[in-house]
C-alpha cells in the first residue's frame, strides 16, 4: 500500500526554512519549490512515483522551531501554525508530552529558549531555592542528609559537622551514629550524640577514639591511643588552668528544627529542640577558690554575644546525671522527667530556666518541680497590683538536705551555722513583663474574661498555698518590703516569696567567727539557741526583690547573687524574731515587777485609809517608842491581832 506523493510532499516541504528574510515583507506569490532534484530524490527514496506538484505557502516560520518540535509538525496533516494540542496529538510517549506541555507552560510558545528565557529561568531557580531555605531549613537539610545517606556518605557528614561544633564551642562533640531526617515531624535527628568537656591533652585522643569506635573498629590497642607517661601527663596538667567544670554526657537522641532566618538575624541556626535520654557525669571537683578572697558572682556572668543561641523551646525528657562537687562534698543525683521550656536563650539561662511551663524531677532523691500555681480566682485588687507581672512560677522541693544550701552560700549566713536538718521550700516567682512587648490581643481578652468571672466570684480568692497553713505565723523579717515594691514597679524586677521550713535541725556556733561581723557575733548564740529549742520546725517567710540586670548572663544560682539574698532575709527573720522574743521576755519581767509594785502600792493605800491606829501602832513599833498610857503587852497583843509582824515588808 502506497502513499499519495502529493501529501508526502507537502510533509517534507514544510522542514524547508524560508529563503527571504524576516525584515521584508511577505510576498503574495506561492514560495518557490525545492529543487526537483531533492524531491525526487526524497520520492525515489520512498518509493515513490509520480510528478512533483508546486509546494503550498507556509504559514509559519520553521526556523524558530527546535529539531524536536520540527519533527513533529512534519507529522501534522496541515500547514497552520500547531497548536499545543496539536502537538500533543502527533506526540508519542510520556516524556514528549511533557516536553510539549513544559514548553507550553514556560513561555506559551514553541520557539526556542533565547537568552532572556535562560536568565529568567536561571533568576527563578536561584530565588525559590533561597526562598526554600529560609523557610524550610530543615527540610533542606533533611534532603541533604537523605542525599548523603543514599551515597553512604553519613560517616564523613557526621565526623565533618562534629569537627565543626568542636572548634566553634570548645567541647567534644561526637555523633556515633548516622543523622537521620524525621520526614513526619519535620525534623533533624541525631542519634547517640557523645558530648564531653575534659582538659585539652585528653581531648584529642578521646574524639579519635570516638570517631573510631562510632566507624566499629577496635582502637584498644592502637599505639596511638595509648596514654602519656605520669610525669609527661602531670607536667602538662599542670599548665592548663583547670578551675572550671568538666562533665561527660551521652545522649540517645536530639531532634531539631533548623530556620537559616533566624541564623541570620543573630540567634543561632537551631529553632527548637528536644532531647531525651541524657546519662552522664559532671565533675566540679578541680573548682576552687580563696577564701581569703570572696568572689563577686556578677564577675562570672557571661557577656552576650552575636551568634549566641535562642531556642523557641527546648525539652527535655529523662535525665540523669551524678554531680560531684569541690570540697569533698559526697556525690549525689540529679534528674529530670521532663521538662519544658518555651524559651531558652544562652543569654538568659537561668532566667529561662526559672520561667518554664513545668519541670518535673528529683534533687538528691528529693522530689522537684517547677509549675505554674493554681488559682481559685481572682479579684480587681490583685489584677490591677499583677499588671506588671507577665506570669508566675511555683518551684517546690521537699526534704532537701540542708547542706546544699550550706554549699551555696557564704560562712556569714544563719544557714551554715545549722549542722544539719532538712528544709521543705516552696518560692513563689512573679516575672516582669517586656516593656517592649506591646499586649497581645488575645491576653487582653483574657484578661477581660477573668475580670468579668472574678465579680461574679467571691472577693476572698488568693493562690492555693503551696505548703499546708501553720497554727503560728512563721518568722518574718521587718516589715520593709513596700520601697522595694515601689521600686520593682519603676524597673523591671523579679519578686520571689519564699516559703522554708525546716525540719530536725541543729545548730552550732561556728568554731572560727573572723568571717561573722560584730552584730552577726552578738546574735549568733541566741539564734542557734533558737534553732535548737524549736528544732522540730522553723517555718521562716521573706521576700526577695532582684533586679532583672542580675539575671543577665547568670547560669546558676549563685551567679544571680539570689541565694545570698535568700541567706540575708533569713538571717534578717531570725534576728528579727530573736530579738523581738527577748525584747517581750523583759518588757514581760518589767511588766509583771512594776504590776506587783503597784498593787503593794494600792494595797497599803487602802489599809492606810481604812485602819489608821493598826498603822500609827506599827511605826510607833518599829520606832521603839512606848506612848504614855499603852502597857508593851497591850500593843504586842494588838499588832499580832491585826497580823503585823516586824518582817512584813509589804506595810
Amino acid at each position: 500500500m502506497t502513499r499519495h506523493p502529493t501529501r508526502l510532499t507537502e510533509k517534507v516541504l514544510t522542514l524547508r526554512p524560508r529563503l527571504t528574510a524576516r525584515s521584508h515583507p511577505r510576498p503574495k506569490q506561492h514560495s518557490q519549490a525545492p529543487p526537483p532534484l531533492r524531491i525526487g530524490r526524497i520520492l525515489l527514496a520512498r518509493g515513490l512515483k509520480g510528478p512533483a506538484s508546486p509546494p503550498p505557502p507556509l504559514a509559519y516560520d520553521v526556523e524558530d522551531y527546535s529539531r524536536f518540535f520540527r519533527r513533529l509538525a512534519a507529522s501534522l496533516p496541515h500547514l497552520h501554525r500547531p497548536s499545543r494540542d496539536d502537538f500533543l496529538k502527533v506526540a508519542n510517549g510520556f516524556w514528549q508530552r511533557m516536553n510539549v506541555r513544559f514548553k507550553w507552560f514556560t513561555i506559551k510558545s514553541f520557539r526556542k529558549f533565547n537568552a532572556d528565557d535562560i536568565s529568567a529561568f536561571v533568576t527563578w531557580f536561584v530565588m525559590s531555592q533561597t526562598i526554600w531555605i529560609l523557610i524550610g531549613t530543615t527540610t533542606f537539610f533533611s534532603v541533604i542528609f537523605a542525599i548523603a545517606n543514599s551515597l553512604r556518605l553519613q560517616n564523613f557528614v557526621a565526623r565533618a559537622i562534629s569537627d565543626y561544633l568542636t572548634s566553634e564551642t570548645g567541647v567534644t562533640i561526637i555523633f556515633e551514629s548516622a543523622i537521620v531526617p524525621k520526614w513526619k515531624d519535620s525534623r533533624i535527628s541525631f542519634k547517640n550524640v557523645y558530648i564531653s568537656r575534659r582538659p585539652t591533652i585528653v581531648t584529642p585522643s578521646r574524639k579519635s577514639i570516638g570517631h573510631a569506635a562510632a566507624l566499629g573498629y577496635d582502637v584498644s590497642d592502637h599505639p596511638a591511643n595509648h596514654g602519656v607517661e605520669e610525669e609527661e601527663e602531670a607536667s602538662d596538667i599542670s599548665r592548663d588552668d583547670l578551675n572550671w567544670s568538666m562533665f561527660d554526657l551521652n545522649v540517645d537522641s536530639i531532634d531539631v528544627t533548623l530556620s537559616l532566618w533566624r541564623w541570620l538575624d543573630g540567634k543561632g541556626l537551631v529553632e527548637d529542640a528536644v532531647v531525651r535520654g541524657i546519662r552522664g557525669v559532671l565533675d566540679r571537683r578541680s573548682v576552687t577558690w580563696d577564701p581569703d578572697n570572696p568572689l563577686n558572682p556578677a564577675d562570672y556572668r557571661h557577656t552576650y554575644q552575636p551568634g549566641d543561641f535562642e531556642l523557641k523551646s527546648l525539652q527535655i525528657e529523662d535525665l540523669l546525671i551524678t554531680v560531684y562537687q569541690p570540697g569533698g562534698f559526697r556525690p549525689y543525683t540529679a534528674s529530670i522527667f521532663r521538662a519544658d521550656i518555651r524559651c531558652f536563650r544562652k543569654r538568659w539561662l537561668f532566667y529561662d530556666f526559672l520561667c518554664a511551663e513545668n519541670i518535673v524531677g528529683q534533687f538528691d532523691n528529693c522530689l522537684l518541680s517547677l509549675h505554674k500555681p493554681q488559682s481559685i480566682g481572682r479579684t480587681t485588687e490583685m489584677d490591677l497590683k499583677d499588671a506588671d507581672w507577665a506570669r508566675m512560677s511555683r518551684i517546690r522541693i521537699d526534704g532537701v538536705n540542708v547542706d546544699h544550701l550550706q554549699h551555696a552560700t557564704s560562712m556569714e549566713g544563719p544557714i551554715s551555722w545549722i549542722t544539719s536538718g532538712k528544709v521543705d521550700a516552696v518560692l513563689d516567682i512573679k516575672f516582669p513583663r517586656d516593656p517592649k512587648d506591646s499586649l497581645q490581643f488575645n491576653a487582653l481578652l483574657g484578661e477581660i474574661a477573668d475580670a468579668i468571672t472574678t465579680s461574679f466570684s467571691s472577693p476572698t480568692l488568693e493562690l492555693i498555698p503551696g505548703q499546708r497553713e501553720l497554727v503560728k505565723p512563721p518568722l518574718t523579717a521587718p516589715e520593709d518590703l513596700a520601697p522595694s515594691e515601689d521600686e520593682g514597679r519603676n524597673t523591671p524586677s523579679v519578686i520571689v516569696d519564699i516559703d522554708l521550713r525546716f525540719r530536725d535541725v541543729k545548730a552550732a556556733i561556728p568554731i572560727f567567727t573572723g568571717d561573722l561581723s560584730y552584730v552577726n557575733n552578738a546574735l549568733v548564740r541566741p539564734i542557734v539557741a533558737f534553732m535548737n529549742a524549736n528544732r522540730t520546725l522553723v517555718p521562716i517567710h521573706c521576700r526577695v526583690v532582684k533586679s532583672l540586670d542580675d539575671f543577665d548572663g547568670s547560669w546558676t544560682l549563685w551567679d544571680s547573687g539570689l541565694m545570698d539574698e535568700i541567706s540575708l532575709k533569713m538571717y534578717d527573720a531570725l534576728a528579727y524574731h530573736v530579738t523581738e522574743a527577748n525584747m517581750n521576755r523583759r518588757l514581760k519581767t518589767v511588766t509583771i515587777w512594776s504590776l506587783q509594785k503597784t498593787a503593794s502600792a494600792v494595797l497599803s493605800a487602802l489599809r492606810n485609809a481604812f485602819d489608821p491606829v493598826s498603822t500609827h501602832f506599827k511605826q510607833s513599833y518599829l520606832d521603839a517608842k512606848i506612848y504614855d498610857g499603852v502597857h508593851p503587852s497591850m500593843l504586842r497583843a494588838y499588832l499580832d491581832a491585826h497580823e503585823i509582824h516586824d518582817n512584813d515588808v509589804s506595810l
